[in-house]
């Protein structure tokens, strides 16, 4: 008698891994300008993460800056909310830079797209705010 063959298991309820792209030259030298800009700040710490520099205030991530590949599109770099306020999403909406859209559902993290090199002010505002929001 042949023993039953095992049935196939359910997939798992994971969600999907998101696509990465590859980033060029120019975003890798805008991310490393906001990287030694924000290493100045008190109580930064850095640590790689899948191709991202995170950044940490006091043990607590507030950024993720591309090293070698990027989440949402080639050009976008994440920043985090602990607690999003109705004040930050409103904020985050009036900046076109700013997805709210695609960010990452329940984890406050927001994508922030430097579609210039001016951009590159802007940017460090919404991480500011970030940094400021990790404050215990």
């Amino acid at each position: 008698m042949k023993p039953k063959k095992k049935t196939a298991k359910s997939k798992s309820k994971r969600p999907k891994m998101p696509k990465f792209f590859p980033i060029d030259d120019e975003m890798k030298e805008l991310s490393a300008l906001l990287e030694n800009e924000i290493s100045d700040w008190p109580w930064v710490s850095k640590k790689p993460m899948f191709g991202y520099q995170g950044l940490y205030r006091d043990g607590v991530i507030f950024a993720a800056l591309p090293r070698s590949r990027a989440m949402k599109s080639p050009r976008s770099i994440m920043f985090k909310f602990a607690s999003v306020t109705p004040a930050i999403l409103a904020s985050a909406n009036k900046d076109s830079r700013v997805d709210t859209v695609s960010r990452m559902p329940g984890a406050g993290w927001f994508f922030f797209e430097l579609d210039a090199p001016s951009a590159t002010q802007s940017a460090l505002g919404w991480l500011g705010r970030a940094y400021e929001a990790t404050k215990k």
